[in-house]
């Protein structure tokens, strides 16, 4: 195929790819640039698009300050590159190494995290739809094959997604073979991470060395054939996950879910639901398979007092026949919301927002009490000791804290569950018991829990 065809068959491909995935801006775009041959040939093909789709191309170079004089000359070519296509671009400088140090974290998380700040910034203040990354097929094969080789679960096997939020890849259909070979039909220059040739680096070995092997031995589509496993991958995921999604909403409440009901799901459903909860408390979804496998047999166990690590700060116990995923110390201090009738109040330590307001008949939909003659709020706190409430239906008072002892509430979820209090008495211990002496009648007020 003549060379200018090459050029043109990328083009097409990205248009479709770009197409399928609902990629193509309306306003604006931000492109990722490095300098390097992937993302030169991205923004030169964003900026052609450009002028027949008539959206605003951008682009945004970052120095993460690592690699001295080679790190000048990429953002000095990268500044270059976009004034010859007269296109904005923005440069931020970073010390990573320093930020990795204060931040607790790996220099490449730290890069990770300078990287997509930078990048939100720039979509916010400049009204932008998306950034857009250089990744191509032969990355997307890379980190598959290094999440299989982390024991990474399915959801690490289905690649690099075309598209997650504001950020997309228009590349991923297409090799890094044929992105180099438009560079060369279009005279591209573009510059070399030399780093990307150290092989101390995990994805460099598997770029390097592992990848080449597997296709001179055994599968030349190598890259071709694994991503496109990855895409039958990602179906099934997708089902899965939205099966293990219905069954966590049902399940999981407050934080922790019951052992037999985790246990009464498929397995596949439960490993889902298992790495749902990880991720409330931590953000953390593709951990370990070994980690997951370990907490569904705590919940097999289902025993009052074990407990296994999942990161260095966070642990799953069982408690009373519950599932407790959480910090190693996860008291919650003291809080005090005040909430007007006819206003509402996002509690952040519940996760819930509650809305109060008059009731004249009662409400399904609301949990109604009496208010007592000039008072217009309410308070939700958590719990003080020496608390005390008349639980509904009953004529004694009993103690909070033994009320959730009695329920087997697992002890550090206790301190973070809304009380709430009219005057100077509790009337609801909110998603539990109600208090006797605040029932509804004719008026009063409605109590709405919005999550």
């Amino acid at each position: 195929m003549p060379p200018l065809k090459v050029g043109e068959c990328v083009i097409d491909k990205i248009k479709d790819t770009m197409q399928k995935n609902g990629m193509f801006p309306e306003r604006a775009v931000l492109v990722g640039l490095s300098g390097g041959a992937d993302s030169v040939a991205l923004l030169h093909i964003m900026h052609r698009l450009s002028c027949e789709s008539g959206f605003v191309v951008y682009a945004a170079h970052i120095n993460h300050g690592l690699r001295g004089d080679d790190a000048v000359r990429d953002a000095e070519f990268s500044k270059q590159f976009c004034d010859s296509l007269g296109i904005p671009c923005f440069i931020k400088n970073a010390d990573v190494r320093a930020l990795a140090k204060e931040w607790g974290i790996s220099e490449e998380m730290a890069g990770r995290r300078v990287r997509y700040d930078f990048f939100d910034e720039l979509m916010l203040e400049y009204g932008i739809d998306f950034t857009a990354t250089a990744h191509h097929r032969n990355d997307n094969a890379e980190t598959i094959v290094m999440n299989f080789i982390r024991g990474s679960a399915t959801a690490g096997l289905c690649g690099i997604p075309y598209k997650r939020g504001n950020y997309i890849r228009p590349l991923l259909d297409v090799s890094r073979e044929e992105i180099e070979n438009y560079c060369g039909v279009h005279s591209l220059q573009y510059v070399t991470d030399k780093t990307n040739l150290d092989t101390v680096y995990t994805r460099n070995k598997i770029r390097n060395i592992f990848i080449p092997q597997i296709e001179k031995g055994f599968n030349p589509n190598f890259c071709e054939t694994i991503t496109a496993n990855a895409q039958i991958i990602r179906d099934d995921e997708a089902f899965l996950t939205g099966t293990a999604e219905n069954e966590y909403r049902k399940t999981v409440k407050d934080g922790f879910a019951d052992t037999q009901k985790i246990m009464n799901m498929h397995k596949a459903v439960a490993r889902r639901v298992i790495r749902m909860m990880i991720a409330d408390v931590s953000d953390l979804y593709d951990v370990s398979s070994v980690v997951v496998e370990n907490i569904y047999k705590l919940c097999s166990k289902n025993k009052t007092g074990t407990v296994c690590n999942v990161t260095k700060n966070i642990v799953a116990r069982i408690e009373y026949g519950k599932l407790v995923i959480s910090y190693t110390e996860d008291e919650c201090e003291d809080f005090a919301y005040k909430i007007k009738i006819g206003e509402s109040r996002y509690i952040s330590e519940t996760g819930y927002t509650v809305e109060v307001s008059f009731a004249d008949e009662k409400d399904k939909e609301a949990e109604c009490f009496m208010l007592p003659d000039g008072v217009d709020f309410v308070t939700v706190t958590n719990r003080r000791k020496g608390d005390r409430f008349v639980p509904s239906g009953m004529s004694g008072s009993k103690s909070v804290k033994e009320y959730m002892i009695n329920e087997k509430i697992p002890k550090n979820l206790r301190s973070r569950i809304g009380i709430l209090r009219i005057g100077d008495n509790i009337a609801w211990i909110i998603g539990y018991r109600r208090d006797e002496r605040f029932k509804f009648r004719k008026n009063g007020i409605k109590i709405k829990i919005i999550y």
